[in-house]
Formats: C-alpha cells, sequence, structure tokens
C-alpha cells in the first residue's frame, strides 16, 4: 500500500466524500515499480484520475487544500504580517505585499476581480521546469501526464495563505498553466472570491 493512502482517505473525508467513493479512489490500481518516488507519481496520477472521473472540481479542489503541504512555518508568519500589517489596504496593496513575500507566487487582480497567481514550480532545471512537490521529487508517472488536478494541492497552498494573508474566501477557479499541461510551463492559478 503506497504511504499517500490514508493521507489521501483523509483528505477526501473532510471533503465529505462517502466512504465508498473514498475506497474506489484510494484503492485504485497504479504500476508499482519499487522505486519510492515512481511509484508515489504513478500512485497520485491514478488516484487523481480517479478523482476526475467520481468527484466535482470543487469537491477535489477542497480535498487537496486539506492535502495541501507548508501551511505553517514561515510561509504562515509571513500570511500572518501581511493580515496584520496590510489589512486596511484595498487588496490591490495587500495582494502587492504578499507578492514579495518568499514562495508566495506573484498574485494580483485580474480585470474580473479574481485573483491570479504564478507560482515557479522547480525551476533550475536544464530540461525545463518540473513539479515542486515533494512527494515525487519531479518523477512523471509511467503511464502518461499527471492529471491537471493534481495541482490543486499546490493551488490550495497557496489558497490557505491567500485567505488568511486577505482576509477573504476563495475558491479555485481554475488551473491556468502547469507543468502537467501539453506545453508544460510554470504553474499559475486563477482565484474567484467568495466573500
Amino acid at each position: 500500500m503506497n504511504f499517500n493512502h490514508e493521507r489521501y482517505a483523509n483528505c477526501l473525508k473532510c471533503a465529505g466524500v462517502s466512504e465508498d467513493v473514498i475506497t474506489r479512489i484510494v484503492n485504485v490500481p497504479y504500476p508499482a515499480s519499487g522505486d519510492k518516488k515512481q511509484d508515489n507519481a504513478n500512485y497520485c496520477a491514478a488516484v487523481m484520475a480517479q478523482c476526475d472521473a467520481l468527484l466535482d472540481f470543487d469537491t477535489t479542489a477542497e480535498a487537496m487544500l486539506e492535502r495541501a503541504c507548508c501551511k505553517d512555518g514561515f510561509r504562515l508568519k509571513n500570511s500572518r504580517s501581511v493580515a496584520k500589517w496590510h489589512g486596511n489596504q484595498p487588496l490591490g496593496k495587500k495582494l502587492k505585499a504578499l507578492g514579495k513575500k518568499k514562495w508566495m507566487g506573484r498574485p494580483h487582480l485580474t480585470q474580473d476581480g479574481d485573483i491570479y497567481t504564478a507560482h515557479c514550480a522547480g525551476t533550475g532545471f536544464p530540461d525545463g521546469p518540473r513539479c515542486s512537490c515533494w512527494c515525487f521529487d519531479g518523477a512523471i508517472p509511467e503511464q502518461g501526464k499527471m492529471p491537471l488536478s493534481y495541482c490543486l494541492c499546490c493551488a490550495g497552498h497557496f489558497r490557505f495563505h491567500y485567505q488568511i494573508a486577505l482576509g477573504v474566501k476563495l475558491r479555485v477557479k481554475e488551473i491556468v498553466s502547469s507543468v502537467f499541461g501539453e506545453e508544460p510551463q510554470y504553474c499559475s492559478f486563477l482565484f474567484e472570491i467568495m466573500e
């Protein structure tokens, strides 16, 4: 059993997914290679393909928000700092302050009033950008590309911190670009302001 099995099950449960559907998602077969990073990439791809088949976008986004890493430490401190020192400023100024913090992307307001952010995932590799996820460290699934829904985990990381820093509730609206896209690019996400 892959070490991510229980983690996915817990995240899906937090998102309100039924036990029957969780079992169908986390017990999905995947090619096992014996290499931990490769197996993680294979398992994550299989799980996300199941999520795409069995869940709607928003439910998957909620589960992946639960799964998102780096919700503490200096990133949380930075989010709280922006909230504290820029809380009374207009949203555009708060986003500008947030964008100056390390590993907080480059957020800005779109003409439609959504928040767009770009994230320089896995830079510095000679063959182009790679996913920055620690879970499989640049490995790619043996049976094709990682589903873009996996990027909801990284989007969840940004969503978590942006909600704290900006004092608004956000919904992931779109994975705009990804290292897993048809043409691999740096990752970017679009968030809708809910309140």
